[in-house]
């Protein structure tokens, strides 16, 4: 009865009117302990060594819990000190200087590309579970909140074998915070340039069997302008709401239940020029709410057994107001429910670790710029893996080896069965050297927007429309790495290669450049052949200065579009990551120091570039972003009582440009966080 109540009520709140555009968005293993006061939280112990790190558990690659030693699939973990340690406010913060990761800044959001794959084949989770509300093809990754973040899992390459479609460039999986102690609590506040502001708090209590846990966060930020001669803003004001609550149950350590509630809403308000001259206001919110429900049970004879089941509900409204006409106003809605359930079991057979379960995801969108609405798929896949430890010696310091079959086989109701099998491997020949590979095969289905989207734009001249005889993308992925650890404490070397060979890509296609008097007509259809292949390459050292790392990191990619015969739009071909990180607990200081460079991206935008026409170009010309430095550091000095004061640096060398860069200027903010 909550859930339909909670749905009603978020789709009744008050709209954007289309007919006052001008008025304002409103604003966004303990036990049981003694009744006795607590004492604050002991501070923050130092970032683990690198050979600690490695006991730590992770899920993501094995849908299981696994230790991130003992994964077949390479993992990469960012951990609740690394967040705060950079000063992140959002996911797209704190992987804008991540190594391998490249982000994609639009007008509807930032999304993200791992190993050259865009991000409709990256498969964002929150705690294991799908986030609905994808605006085209991209994902926002300025929707998702750190405040109650414990660790971000990051699994590059094909995971469709566990995950299924979205999930043939990799994984990002969100993992909340649990509550460890009897009373908790956090709050940190920050302000700085362009009038941002960020204010967020959780508290939380373990009273023996049952855990509840509470937060919210508020954050603004004032439009910003790479160009101010013209009337347009480069990037959006923002206003951010966000709540959760969590509760659950854990009656014996073999068993715990859980039901988890979220909601958001992101307010944004920009100016846009259009290419006939005329500018438009535009005000754009996003709602999203999810609720989770969910148990596991350890059973008997290494059993355990996963039951889940997520409703997720988002409402995108966008409106723009052409200045001094009507002509070009325009406003739209669109609402997307998502629907999931998930049974795993896993169990322990002798040197065999089994994984398998049923998955069943729903989708409904609704919206008027569909040539039907509304439209619905659904999809089942069955899922299975085994983690086979092969006994090479009976030394323990021996040669491992583990080897990891999976496999999966989704039927979805609009383009029936689609199989995604997987190899893997992991080869231990000495305690100090890892390899792993993988091979696998993964598929896309055309979107609800590629399918059935209808959208004409008569002001600037062009109509999009859906194509229902789509066919779903395929990819063939193979990666292998390796992972040295010196005998030097906390050092750590590892290189990785890969290629993805894709078939049946959707693209856009035009006869012809947008024309008020006689629009043209975009479509999509599956012309194109390409890959992605390259080289990754990192290291961490511990300096001889005490609690100091140095991480570096370096990433070739060649992706190329084969039909055409010219690299894929937008990639940089080789990208450097820098970080120095520093504890001097003497003073009780911290600080941290991020940088990357970023070579040229090409673009094409000419009429077989598709949707660049629309930004006012008709030839088949095609141009180099230029090259970048970025760089952020962060500086944070703790008190007595939990206290920490922090100031933060942004982009200080002001990389960024209207139009292929069009990223937050330069900026400072400064703040303070508690911990209880």
């Amino acid at each position: 009865m909550i859930l339909p109540l909670v749905t009603a009520a978020l789709l009744a709140g008050q709209p954007l009117d289309p007919q006052q555009p001008g008025n304002p968005a409103p604003a966004e293993t303990p036990g049981i302990s003694e009744p006795a006061p607590l004492p604050p939280a002991p501070p923050a112990p130092p970032e683990p060594e690198e050979t600690d790190r490695r006991k730590q558990t992770v899920v993501t690659a094995s849908r299981t819990e696994r230790k991130l030693e003992d994964v077949v699939l390479a993992t990469e973990v960012i951990t609740r000190g690394q967040i705060e340690a950079t000063g992140a406010r959002d996911l797209g913060q704190l992987l804008q200087q991540h190594p391998g990761v490249e982000l994609v800044h639009t007008f509807r959001g930032t999304g993200l590309r791992l190993q050259g794959m865009d991000p409709e084949y990256v498969l964002i989770l929150v705690d294991g579970e799908r986030v609905s509300g994808r605006v085209g093809t991209t994902l926002d990754l300025g929707r998702f909140s750190l405040r109650d973040v414990e660790r971000v899992e990051i699994v590059k390459g094909p995971a469709a074998a566990l995950y299924g479609a979205d999930a043939i460039g990799g994984v990002v999986n969100l993992i909340t915070r649990r509550v460890q102690r009897p009373l908790e609590a956090s709050a940190r506040g920050s302000f700085g340039m362009l009038l941002e502001g960020d204010v967020r708090a959780h508290a939380g209590t373990k009273q023996g069997p049952f855990e509840v846990r509470v937060g919210g966060g508020y954050r603004t930020r004032d439009p910003y302008d790479w160009q101010p001669t013209d009337a347009a803003t480069s990037g959006a004001g923002l206003r951010r709401f966000d709540g959760d609550l969590a509760l659950a149950w854990s009656p014996d350590d073999d068993s715990r239940l859980w039901l988890r509630g979220q909601y958001n809403r992101r307010d944004e308000n920009a100016v846009d020029l259009n290419p006939s001259g005329a500018v438009l206001d535009r005000r754009q919110r996003q709602e999203q709410f999810d609720v989770s429900l969910g148990g596991r049970k350890q059973l008997p004879s290494d059993t355990s057994l996963l039951v889940r089941g997520h409703f997720g509900l988002f409402r995108e409204q966008l409106l723009q107001d052409q200045r001094g006409s009507r002509a070009l106003d325009d406003y739209s809605q669109n609402i997307t429910r998502l629907y999931e359930g998930v049974v795993q079991a896993d169990h322990r057979l002798g040197n065999h670790a089994l994984t398998g379960g049923v998955e069943l995801l729903g989708e409904r969108l609704t919206s008027a710029r569909l040539e039907e609405s509304p439209v619905a798929r659904l999809r089942g896949g069955a899922f299975v893996q085994d983690e086979w430890d092969v006994a090479l010696s009976s030394d323990a310091a021996g040669p491992r080896l583990k080897v990891a079959p999976g496999f999966r086989f989704d039927l979805d109701s609009q383009f029936g069965g689609a199989p995604s099998p997987r190899l893997a491997l992991k080869l231990d020949p000495s305690p100090a050297l890892t390899v792993r590979a993988s091979v696998g095969l993964g598929f896309r289905p055309p979107s609800f927007q590629e399918l059935y989207l209808r959208f004409s734009n008569q002001g600037v001249g062009y109509i999009v429309a859906g194509n229902r005889e789509l066919s779903p993308e395929r990819s063939a992925a193979v990666n292998v790495g390796v992972d040295w650890r010196p005998p030097l404490d906390g050092w750590l070397f590892s290189a990785s290669g890969f290629h993805t060979r894709l078939t049946n890509l959707i693209n856009i296609t035009a006869g012809g450049t947008p024309n008020p008097d006689n629009p043209v007509t975009f479509s999509y259809e599956n012309v194109a052949r390409a890959y992605t292949q390259g080289v990754e390459l990192n290291g961490r050292i511990r300096l001889p200065v005490r609690s100091t790392y140095l991480d570096l990191g370096y990433m070739l990619l060649d992706a190329k579009d084969l039909t055409r015969d010219r690299p894929l739009e937008g990639r940089a071909r080789h990208r450097v990551n820098a970080q120095l990180s520093t504890r001097y607990r003497p003073l009780n200081l911290e600080a941290t120091v991020r940088g990357s460079w970023v070579s040229g991206r090409p673009y094409y935008l000419g009429t077989e570039g598709g949707m660049a026409n629309v930004i006012g170009y008709g030839d088949d010309s095609s141009v180099w972003a230029p090259s970048y430095f970025d760089l952020e550091a962060q500086v944070s000095y703790a008190l007595k009582g939990g206290f920490e004061v922090f100031v933060n640096g942004y982009n200080l060398l002001n990389a960024g440009d209207q139009q292929f860069n069009p990223r937050p200027p330069r900026g400072v903010l400064g703040g303070v966080q508690w911990e209880y």
